[in-house]
């Protein structure tokens, strides 16, 4: 099997994640990687060189592809060069934390015609498609009300949060880009509370570590968020949608189906430590897919022009928050 050649940019935790999905995939290289910074360590644990620039990279290294999984200010830049050396690209969420950015990267795409796919990796789950697809194809009737709950297990390094934008960009915008994906279009409304639960401190950058959000459509469908970067007892993420024949629940995935109840003690099957684990056959899926797009010519599943969609839901969101809470 012919192998593409890969570069990643970035080299932190989710440069980390995109590595492991191009190494389990035998169609794909990885080949070097992009940080202005150094990141040494990165490239010692994959045995590839790093650059500076994504020039040099491109130079040396001859990629056929693309992950960018830098901060996110840096995406639509990298983008834009992405383009320039015409080379297909999986680029992580959010495109920009602000809408001219996007528009410019969208236009580039469009101009270039080179595919770029965003990655937003619940729509390569395998059980939210299902639960997509069964829900467009009317399985329940009329979407009435779909509740999601997003639970980080803990808070990220300060350093971390600082390059997030806030918890409804970084965070929430996965629930809010599954529920455009669900409904296809969005709300009229929006009621929106934010909180620092976990963290008082968070204030000094503005940010919170909880929020709750009502959203509602027209025909009446209504949607609940409920989202912690704090939770004491596991990663978490659930969803249902229920519609007036019927409901469809995509329960949270846990490591073992084990569980011990006994006279003394109760253990409940073990969940998974973070979304690097709950979503692992997502990544990959995402990182098979631009491997198909290289091979087969496919067309990307997510678009920027759906990260655009998931930017102005956030704004409707942010737009809402009661004043003693904004942002």
């Amino acid at each position: 099997m012919a192998q593409y050649k890969v570069v990643i940019i970035g080299s932190g935790r989710i440069a980390d994640v995109h590595a492991l999905s191009v190494a389990r995939n035998p169609g794909l290289q990885l080949v070097g990687f992009v940080d202005p910074f150094g990141g040494s360590h990165f490239g010692e644990k994959w045995s590839i060189p790093g650059y500076v620039t994504l020039a040099g990279a491109v130079d040396a290294c001859k990629p056929d592809a693309l992950v960018i999984g830098s901060p996110t200010e840096t995406h639509v830049s990298y983008v834009l060069e992405a383009c320039r050396f015409g080379l297909p690209t999986l680029c992580e969420k959010p495109v920009a934390f602000s809408r001219e950015p996007i528009l410019e990267a969208i236009y580039a795409v469009a101009s270039s015609d080179i595919p770029v796919v965003l990655g937003f990796h619940r729509r390569f789950d395998a059980n939210r498609q299902e639960v997509h697809s069964r829900v467009r194809a009317g399985d329940i009737g009329r979407v009435e009300h779909i509740l999601q709950l997003s639970r980080d297990p803990r808070l990220a390094a300060r350093s971390e949060v600082l390059h997030q934008g806030n918890i409804v960009a970084d965070m929430v915008v996965h629930d809010l880009d599954e529920l455009n994906w669900l409904m296809g279009g969005l709300p009229e409304r929006a009621y929106t509370r934010l909180d620092r639960n976990a963290d008082p401190t968070l204030a000094e950058i503005g940010d919170f570590d909880t929020a709750n959000i009502i959203l509602s459509w027209k025909g009446g469908a209504v949607a609940h968020v409920s989202a912690t970067r704090r939770a004491a007892h596991a990663f978490e993420q659930r969803l249902e949608v229920f519609g007036g024949e019927g409901r469809i629940i995509c329960e949270d995935p846990r490591i073992s189906p084990v569980i011990f109840d006994g006279a003394k003690d109760t253990r409940i099957a073990r969940r998974f430590e973070h979304f690097w684990d709950r979503y692992r056959p997502a990544y990959q899926a995402e990182i098979d897919h631009l491997g198909d797009i290289l091979a087969k010519g496919a067309a990307p599943l997510c678009t920027l022009e759906d990260g655009l969609r998931a930017y102005d839901l956030v704004e409707i969101v942010l737009s809402s928050v009661q004043e003693a809470d904004r942002i």
